[in-house]
């Protein structure tokens, strides 16, 4: 690789799959993907670790491929996390402003900050990351995003804070040591997804990103150009396969292999008379494919209907004005945007293809799978680093793994005055 170029990579862990992205930066919204790879997964079940060896062998194998490819060797990564186990809630910090002129200083925004945390943060849980919502000067209603250097008596801090179990950091930080990755910095998926699929309208206006992935599906609401709402549900599209293999009484391997090539979640689209052979536990057998349909949609009825009540329950579905934007290898069956328009009440598409990141014309067609969808959102958030995200250090400062990944992370101050 050339020292010319500067490089990013990007390792997105999923529950069925790792995927790398290298990539040269040529400017900061064009990244040139020169190596790419993804490796089964099998260390891992529901977006949580099962096995350690088995998760580091596939970030290896995907690593490796993406060198080769690239003809360069990995050293650190951009991570995903997994947000299987992510808590999200809205909190609220005030403080004076106490100083002699009342001007508003990084320290009053780490103080909000603490004050919103404080009775959200227990000590099993890291805050992976607080988004600035907005910040209220003087009660008067109307928040502002860049309070420093502004005057004031008080303030009041809004935040989306994000946790994970201290266990899921552990453990995913010694999967990344035993495959010989260090860490740049870490991002919740969600904010690598939509870093990827949203629109800056989108986010503007009003969107609900809904990530279907293997073992879980993850919502990140976006209002104002903030995320405003993070959930994830315990459901994906393995769900799917395990209810075909048990409908049909054939293998999960069978199962998918249907799924890719029959699935469709639109009844209307399907002809009665569409027959399909499948190869049972039994034997070979015949279906129609309208039956496999009603398999799908039971389970992805059940998926949306969650997603629904989440909403609902949020207030966020009364300002999703841009609807639903769906990602996610899961998301990409047949009649899926249809059905998600009827549950949900709302507009809904496809996500948007990035346009910074592209690889050569053999390799672009690739690039643009679902699979590859989050990690080139990492390589994009990469080089947008001004954030919507605050990455805590101190909650874990006394656990040994954390000095690996702290070195990669500046202090929270420097990281607060990074959002403005």
């Amino acid at each position: 690789m050339s020292e010319a170029v500067p490089s990013v990579v990007a390792i997105d862990i999923g529950t069925h799959k790792v995927s790398v992205l290298i990539g040269k930066v040529h400017e900061p919204n064009k990244i040139q993907v020169i190596g790419m790879a993804t490796a089964r997964n099998r260390g891992m079940s529901k977006g949580k670790i099962v096995s350690l060896d088995k998760v580091i062998t596939a970030i290896k194998n995907a690593v490796q491929e993406a060198e080769d490819m690239a003809e360069c060797r990995v050293h650190s990564a951009w991570i995903s996390i997994p947000s299987t186990e992510l808590k999200s809630f809205y909190a609220v910090g005030r403080t004076p402003i106490e100083n002699h002129d009342h001007t508003i200083t990084t320290s009053e925004v780490v103080r909000a900050l603490e004050l919103a945390k404080a009775s959200h943060l227990t000590s099993d849980h890291y805050l992976v990351s607080a988004v600035p919502l907005g910040f209220d000067l003087d009660d008067s209603g109307e928040w502002v995003q860049n309070p420093i250097r502004m005057s004031a008596q008080s303030m009041t801090a809004h935040y989306q804070l994000m946790m994970l179990p201290i266990s899921t950091m552990q453990n995913l930080d010694r999967a990344l040591k035993g495959a010989n990755i260090g860490v740049e910095k870490m991002v919740v998926s969600n904010l690598a997804t939509a870093e990827a699929t949203l629109l800056k309208d989108e986010k503007e206006y009003g969107v609900c990103l809904v990530d279907i992935g293997a073992g879980t599906t993850s919502l990140a609401v976006y209002l104002d150009g903030r995320l405003a709402f993070a959930h994830t549900i315990q459901r994906g599209g393995e769900h799917v396969t395990r209810d075909i293999a048990a409908v049909l009484q054939t293998t999960t391997e069978e199962a998918e292999r249907i799924k890719l090539l029959y699935g469709c979640v639109d009844l209307s689209v399907v002809k009665p008379d569409h027959m399909i052979q499948i190869q049972g536990i039994d034997g070979p057998q015949t279906i129609s494919r309208i039956e496999l349909a009603e398999i799908i949609i039971a389970r992805y009825d059940e998926i949306f209907s969650q997603i629904r009540n989440e909403l609902e329950q949020s207030g966020a579905i009364h300002g999703l004005y841009h609807g639903v934007v769906l990602a996610g290898d899961a998301s990409q069956i047949e009649g899926m945007v249809s059905l998600a328009r009827t549950i949900l009440g709302v507009s809904a598409h496809l996500g948007n293809s990035p346009v910074e990141v592209y690889a050569d014309e053999q390799n672009q067609a690739s690039l643009r799978r679902s699979q590859y969808i989050t990690a080139a959102g990492l390589l994009m958030y990469s080089q947008t680093y001004a954030q919507d995200t605050i990455a805590e250090t101190e909650e874990l400062e006394s656990l040994s793994f954390w000095g690996r990944i702290g070195r990669a992370c500046s202090s929270l101050n420097d990281k607060l005055k990074s959002i403005f």
